[in-house]
């Protein structure tokens, strides 16, 4: 690829704004980043660049969604009217109907669907979780297949129970193993040892699945504390809590992602901080259900990340939505906003760069060129103090004009250069009417 500069627009790099930013690119990696007046300097007279003139539009780092459920597109516009209950009555009674109706091609097609809306948001890396148990083996290397042909990361799981009986146990926990394997030294996918959650899960189970990972460097992608019934099946068990559960036969670690984190005990919290586990907090998803809001105060000293549990494709709306559930029971707007954007911009950012092993979602000297123009022009001052404001009231409605992944343009304007978005859509509409056929014969 030619040189690329970037430039003529607001800067924020992930840590830092500029009123006039630019940055310059050369095979795939950011190599000057800052003051636009201060960069042309260093850069070097050729010939041979290619220049994006940005028009006053805001140039961000690529977003990073650290929890996802590719699979779940196409349940969208179908959920109003639903009883909302327990998350055990609301699996049982649609989400593990609606999983054990996808085939290979309904989510292959998800992915793609997904995968687009992700793009047309900014997000360049997304830590997706996934269940399929009609079609285990392989399907992660299905939903693989796409991502690489979209061009952005991924890190990918299956996720393990006790609900399909032992063969389905076993071949879940294969397809988590081999994928890892295969995709080790991968720089575009990356695999995790997926688990849904504690409650579908015994502790034979969990015995053997901390056998089987011995060594293994991935971590694990569970949803842990999500609703009282998961404390309340390991507090009966003995455990004082989701977390320390885990932990008892070995499965936490500085590489593990705790999706929600809604019911925690104090030796849960405990755990976290010695171990730099992750949490994500999903507001949305827990404003839909009504198990909670996320206890904010109880991560001064331990890991948070932001995720849409597969409810949007939008970061910035989940920022927004995190701030507004805060806000609503009375926390302070300064703390909060400091707190979820450091999340965001932050933990999102570290989490994924530990797994890539390269610098992700910051625009900085050495870091992949996953540079992001979204089509705002701020109309107040645009720095770090009316930063979060910004994102949160203005840009979470505006899509992106440009998305640059290693340097390489990929969306602009609403046209793919990865993915074919109308053939998408023609699949996905007739794929969606297998998908429900298939669910209303369960």
């Amino acid at each position: 690829m030619r040189p690329l500069i970037i430039y003529n627009g607001p800067l924020f790099d992930g840590k830092k704004v500029y009123e006039d930013g630019a940055v310059y690119v050369e095979n795939g990696k950011i190599v000057e980043a800052g003051d636009e007046e201060e960069v042309f300097k260093k850069i070097p007279r050729r010939m041979d660049m290619d220049f994006y003139d940005a028009r006053g539009r805001v140039i961000f780092p690529g977003i990073t969604n650290l929890h996802n459920h590719f699979y779940t597109v196409l349940s969208h516009g179908l959920m109003p009217g639903r009883k909302l209950l327990d998350l055990k009555t609301n699996l049982e009674s649609f989400w593990w109907k609606f999983d054990a109706s996808l085939t290979p091609e309904i989510v292959q097609i998800s992915a793609l669907v997904s995968l687009l809306e992700s793009i047309r948001h900014g997000v360049t890396t997304i830590f997706d979780h996934h269940s399929s148990p009609s079609s285990i083996s392989n399907i992660l290397e299905v939903i693989a297949s796409v991502v690489k042909r979209s061009g952005i990361d991924a890190v990918l799981c299956y996720e393990i129970s006790d609900r399909h009986g032992r063969e389905k146990f076993y071949e879940a926990l294969d397809e988590n193993l081999n994928f890892i394997e295969k995709y080790k030294y991968d720089k575009q996918i990356k695999g995790m040892l997926g688990l849904h959650a504690n409650f579908t899960l015994s502790d034979e189970s969990l015995y053997e699945i901390s056998e089987n990972v011995s060594g293994v460097e991935a971590g694990i992608h569970i949803h842990c504390g999500e609703d009282k019934v998961d404390m309340d099946y390991c507090t009966e068990k003995g455990y004082k809590g989701p977390i320390h559960r885990l932990s008892r036969f070995g499965l936490v670690s500085s590489r593990s992602i705790l999706a929600h984190g809604l019911f925690l005990s104090q030796e849960d919290y405990g755990i976290l901080k010695s171990s730099s586990a992750t949490v994500v907090c999903n507001a949305e998803s827990n404003m839909r259900n009504g198990y909670g809001v996320f206890d904010l105060e109880r991560f001064e000293e331990a890991k948070f990340g932001l995720g849409t549990d597969g409810m949007t494709s939008n970061m910035f709306l989940t920022l927004r939505s995190a701030y507004l559930s805060q806000r609503q029971v009375g926390k302070p707007s300064s703390v909060v906003s400091s707190e979820l954007f450091n999340s965001l911009f932050g933990t999102n950012s570290e989490v994924a760069t530990k797994v890539f092993g390269r610098k992700v979602g910051v625009i900085e000297k050495g870091a992949s060129a996953d540079i992001v123009i979204f089509d705002y022009v701020p109309l107040v001052e645009f720095n770090l103090e009316t930063l979060f404001s910004h994102v949160a009231f203005g840009m979470c409605d505006t899509p992106a004009m440009v998305v640059f992944k290693n340097g390489k343009m990929i969306f602009e304007k609403g046209t793919f250069f990865t993915l074919d978005e109308e053939l998408i859509l023609e699949e996905s509409k007739k794929l969606s009417k297998i998908l429900w056929k298939n669910f209303y014969n369960l």
